[in-house]
């Protein structure tokens, strides 16, 4: 018969130690809290001003609008629920004007702003 040989396990294995271990976490955390509240910031928006995503459309809308037709240099403002839209054409280069819409909303005069190059044809 055959006899087995036993051997035995020298080696030591490195680990950490539970401080290392607690001080990992605890910074895992602190980078888990800021990117979640900075998420958080990113998404919630202020409830009492117009919802933005309306005064985007009316802004292309107006956009479209300009677009279709022959334009002159001029301002003209546009009457809306949420507030009003500026639309101010002047002179860039022969033939070419440049567009700046700044849509102001009425609760805490917020402003978003759009412009743009039209070349009549």
């Amino acid at each position: 018969m055959k006899k087995f040989k036993t051997k035995i396990l020298s080696k030591t294995l490195s680990g950490s130690t539970l401080l290392e271990t607690i001080v990992a976490s605890v910074i895992f955390m602190i980078v888990f809290v800021l990117a979640m509240d900075i998420l958080t910031r990113l998404i919630v928006f202020d409830n009492e001003d117009a919802d933005y995503l309306v005064v985007e459309n009316d802004l292309r809308k107006c956009q479209r609008q300009i677009c279709l037709n022959a334009i002159i240099p001029e301002t003209k403002t546009y009457k809306y629920d949420w507030g009003e839209i500026n639309v101010e054409v002047s002179d860039y280069k022969e033939n070419i004007y440049q567009v700046k819409m700044v849509a102001m909303t009425n609760k805490q005069h917020r402003q978003i702003r759009f412009r743009f190059l039209k070349a009549n044809e």
